[in-house]
């Protein structure tokens, strides 16, 4: 095999990779964006049975929604900044917690909770702020 062969191949390979790559961010982009969508309909659920006063609804739903993000934490652990993903688990938790107690201070971080999931596919979507 010639000098130029040789090229030829590993430029088509380095695109191939190239290709690969643009494919798999582009699932786990949507993957997020589900994940993201999912757990906003649970955050308001939530925030409206706190603003009709069901303490015991607004717990159960922030307690499912904090369940299912666990669950898919632990997929988001490979790609994603473990800082980012801990400020999210740590809202859901005490938004949880505070819903026990029955403190109004639960919808804020319901809302926080919520503002941070929605923000997660930004991170890995293909956009110039993400490049420069």
């Amino acid at each position: 095999m010639t000098r130029r062969g040789v090229s030829d191949w590993i430029f088509l390979a380095l695109w191939l990779i190239t290709g690969l790559l643009a494919v798999g961010e582009h699932f786990v982009v949507r993957a997020e964006e589900r994940l993201a969508q999912e757990l906003t309909r649970e955050l308001d659920r939530a925030a409206a049975a706190l603003d009709e006063g069901d303490w015991t609804l607004a717990l159960e739903t922030a307690g499912r929604a904090r369940r299912v993000w666990e669950t898919a934490r632990e997929r988001l652990a490979l790609h994603a900044e473990h800082q980012r993903l801990e400020a999210i688990s740590e809202a859901l938790l005490e938004a949880e917690a505070l819903i026990a107690a029955r403190s109004g201070a639960a919808g804020g971080l319901l809302v926080l909770a919520r503002e941070r999931i929605k923000g997660l596919p930004e991170q890995h979507r293909l956009s110039w702020s993400n490049l420069f």
